[in-house]
C-alpha cells in the first residue's frame, strides 16, 4: 500500500532528529562589517537534539533574559516553534534579544558536547549553592542546569559565577578609539561573541570537575583556569569547516601566515579580555607590515605572574603544537600538489586541495581539543602547575593511543619545552618520561586489598554509564563516594596494609579525608572501549600565612590524590599525589600567599572577608579587561 500525498506520517514512526541546527555568528558580529570577512561571518551550529522550553531551557542549560539595568525580562525564544525549526533558528541580529538567547544556547551546548565526547561521560555542574555566607558547599544539592543571563550586566564584563551557577554576560558602549569593528557609542554585546560564551562555559565545566582548581595556591592556578578556557574557545574555531576553507584558500594553505586563523589566535585577547597578552605571545605584524612569529623563551614564564599573561603562554604553546601537527599532516598533500617542490604555483589553489587541507586542519584541531579536555581527568586535585598539566595531556593520550604515528605528543612536548613549561622533577623531556608513573614503578605500591576494593566497582560503573537521568547519576556518584570513603577509612584503621596504602594515596591515615569526586568513563581506544574509574581524595589542614608571624592569619593547605583505575583489567593504573604532609609544597604555598598579600593581589582573588575562601574568583578577574 502506498501512502497518499495528504496522509500524515504516524507520529510514533518518526524518530527525532540527531541534531538541531541553529544559526549564529562564527566569531562575533564584527566579521559581518567588513567585505573580506562577511562571507564567513555566520555559521550553523549543530547541537544534539533535545526538546526545548522557551528560554531556551533544556537538559543542561536555562537561559533567563533579565536585564537589571532596564529592569525588565525579554520575551524568551521558542526554538521548538515550527517556523524557527524550518529555518535553523533565528536569523543573526545584533539588536534582537531573542537571537542573543539562541546564540548563548548554541555555543554553550556545543562546548558541552565537546567535553562529553572527550571525557566519555555525562557532565555535571558543581553542587551548590552554598547554604550560608561561607564557602562550604552542600554537595548533596544537585544543580540541574547552568543558568545563562545574556544581559546581566551593563558593563564590559562577562564571567562564570560559582555561587549562582550561572554565566553572566554584559553589554556596554563601544569605546571611541575602537572604530575597526564597532560604531563609537554603539552597543557591544558579549553574549554575541563565540569566544566569550565558550570561554565562560569552559570555566563552568572545569569547576564542575575540579572545584579546587580556582584556589590561587601557586602562580599557575588562576592562570590555568583562564588558559584552559581560552584553549577550548580557540580550538572550537578551528573545527568550523566554513572558516577553515575560506582562510586556507586565501592564504594558500599556510597557517603560519597572518590570516584570519592567525588572527583568531593572536587577536583572541581582544575578545576575551587579555588586552593583547595572547597576541604578544604568538606573533604580530612588524613595522614593515610583515608577520613575525613570537620567539618563545623560558624567561617569560619565570617572570610573568599576571593570570591572563601567564595563561597566554600556555595557550601559545598549545597553538604552536597545533600548527606543527597541521603542517605534518598536510606535508604529503603539498608535495603531491607542487610536484615535490613544496612551492605553490601562482594563482588560486584548487578547491579540492582546499577541502583536503581544511579537513586536515579540522581533524588536528579536534584532536588537540580532545587531548586537552581528556587530560583533566589526569590532573592532581589541588595545586596544579603547567608542567603537571603537560604530564596529564601526555599520559591521557598515551593511555588511549599507545602509538603516536602523527607525533602529537612530540609536538606538545616540544612546544611546552620551548617556553619552560615542564615539571622540574623529571630527568628527560620525552613523552615516555613525562608520563605519570604506574604503581609498578612507584615508591609506594598498592596492596591487593586496596586494588580489589576500587576495582570491584565494575558493576556500579555499568549502571552509572547507562544512566539517562543526570540527577540520578549525581546521587549515584555521591553514594559511591560514601561507600569508597567508608571502606578506605576502615582499611586505614583495621588492616595491616592500611598505613602503606594511605601513603600510596597521598593521605595521612590519622587525619580525616574526603572522597571529593568519583566518575566512571567509557573511552574508545584501538583495543576497544576502556572503562575507567577516576576518583579524587582530599585532605586539608590549617596553616599560617607566615610561620614566623603569629599574627599573619591562617589559610587552608590542601593535599590528596587522583586515582585512575582500569576496570577492564582490573588494576589501578595511576595515583597522582599531592600529599598534605609535604613540607616543601606547604612552604611554597606560604611564600606565594605572602607575596600575593603584600602585592595587593589577595583582595582581587579573594573578595570576601575570609581570605581563605573564594566566592566570585572570576568576576573581578574579568572585569574591565574585555
Amino acid at each position: 500500500m502506498i501512502r497518499g500525498r495528504d496522509e500524515p506520517l504516524a507520529g510514533g514512526n518518526v524518530a527525532p532528529p540527531a541534531q538541531r541546527s541553529l544559526r549564529g555568528y562564527a566569531l562575533d558580529p564584527s566579521l559581518a562589517h567588513t567585505l573580506q570577512s562577511a562571507p564567513i561571518s555566520e555559521i550553523v551550529f549543530r547541537v544534539p537534539w533535545e526538546p526545548l522550553e522557551p528560554g531556551p531551557i533544556g537538559r543542561y542549560l536555562e537561559v533567563i533574559d533579565y536585564d537589571p539595568a532596564a529592569k525588565c525580562f525579554y520575551a524568551p525564544v521558542n526554538l521548538d516553534d515550527p517556523h524557527l525549526l524550518a529555518q535553523d533558528g533565528m536569523r543573526p541580529s545584533e539588536g534582537t534579544p531573542q537571537f542573543h538567547q539562541q546564540m548563548c544556547y548554541a555555543v554553550a551546548q556545543t562546548t558541552i558536547s565537546n567535553f562529553e565526547r572527550a571525557l566519555g561521560r555525562v557532565t555535571l555542574w558543581s553542587p551548590g549553592p552554598p547554604l550560608d555566607a561561607g564557602q562550604r558547599y552542600d554537595d548533596s544539592h544537585f544543580v540541574p542546569r547552568l543558568r545563562i543571563y545574556p544581559h546581566a550586566l551593563r558593563e564590559a564584563n562577562a564571567y562564570y559565577s560559582p555561587v549562582k551557577k550561572a554565566l553572566l554576560f554584559g553589554y556596554f558602549a563601544a569605546p571611541e578609539g575602537d572604530q575597526r569593528a564597532h560604531v563609537p557609542g554603539g552597543m557591544v554585546f558579549t553574549a554575541l561573541s563565540h569566544d566569550i560564551i565558550a570561554h565562560e562555559t569552559a570555566h563552568a565545566l572545569l569547576d564542575g570537575m575540579h572545584r579546587r582548581l580556582n584556589r590561587a595556591t601557586n602562580p599557575d592556578m588562576l592562570a590555568f583556569h583562564e588558559a584552559f578556557a581560552d584553549i577550548v574557545a580557540l580550538f572550537q574555531h578551528f573545527t568550523f569547516p566554513e572558516i577553515l576553507r575560506y582562510e586556507i584558500s586565501n592564504t594558500r594553505g599556510e597557517l603560519r601566515a597572518q590570516n584570519l586563523l592567525g588572527q583568531l589566535a593572536s587577536e583572541f585577547g581582544r575578545a576575551t579580555g587579555n588586552r593583547g597578552a595572547l597576541r604578544d605571545f604568538i606573533g604580530k605584524v612588524n613595522d614593515e607590515g610583515d608577520w613575525e612569529p613570537h620567539k618563545p623563551s623560558p624567561l617569560e614564564y619565570e617572570s610573568t605572574t599576571e593570570p591572563h599573561k601567564r595563561g597566554a603562554i600556555l595557550v601559545a604553546a598549545v597553538f604552536e603544537a597545533f600548527v606543527a601537527i597541521y603542517n605534518s599532516r598536510v606535508a604529503d598533500l603539498m608535495r603531491l600538489y607542487t610536484g615535490g617542490t613544496g612551492i605553490l604555483a601562482q594563482g588560486a589553489v584548487h578547491p579540492d586541495l582546499v577541502n583536503r587541507l581544511s579537513e586536515e586542519a579540522s581533524k588536528a584541531a579536534s584532536h588537540i581539543l580532545t587531548m586537552c579536555v581528556r587530560a583533566l581527568d589526569y590532573c592532581p586535585p589541588v595545586d596544579q602547575t603547567f608542567g603537571e598539566y603537560l604530564r596529564a595531556v601526555i599520559t591521557a593520550d598515551q593511555d588511549m593511543f599507545p602509538d603516536d604515528p602523527r607525533n602529537y605528543r612530540v609536538a606538545m612536548v616540544e612546544a611546552f619545552r620551548r617556553r619552560g613549561l615542564y615539571p622540574r622533577d623529571v630527568r628527560a623531556l620525552s613523552a615516555e618520561n613525562l608520563r605519570w608513573r604506574d604503581p609498578e614503578n612507584d615508591e609506594y605500591r598498592p596492596s591487593e586489598k586496596l586494588t580489589s576494593m576500587l576495582t570491584m566497582l565494575r558493576e556500579q560503573a555499568s549502571i552509572q554509564l547507562y544512566e539517562s537521568s543526570r540527577e540520578k547519576l549525581f546521587h549515584q556518584e555521591r553514594a559511591t563516594r560514601l561507600v569508597i570513603h567508608d571502606r578506605l577509612q576502615d582499611h586505614f584503621r583495621d588492616e595491616p596494609e592500611g598505613e602503606q596504602d594511605a601513603k600510596f594515596l597521598g593521605l595521612d591515615p590519622k587525619s580525616s579525608f574526603q572522597v571529593h569526586s568519583v566518575h566512571f568513563a567509557a573511552r574508545p581506544a584501538p583495543s576497544g572501549v576502556v572503562i575507567q574509574l577516576i576518583a579524587q581524595l582530599l585532605q586539608e589542614r590549617t596553616i599560617r600565612l607566615d610561620e614566623k608571624d603569629p599574627e599573619s592569619g591562617e589559610t587552608r593547605f590542601e593535599g590528596g590524590s587522583t586515582i585512575i583505575a582500569n576496570l577492564n583489567t582490573p588494576a589501578i593504573t595511576y595515583c597522582i599525589r599531592k600529599p598534605v604532609t609535604s613540607v616543601t609544597r606547604r612552604q611554597r604555598q606560604q611564600s606565594f600567599n605572602l607575596a600575593s598579600s603584600q602585592a595587593g593581589l589577595r583582595a582581587t582573588y579573594f573578595p570576601v572577608s575570609d581570605a581563605s575562601e573564594i566566592r566570585e574568583p572570576f568576576a573581578l578577574l574579568h572585569r574591565a579587561v574585555i
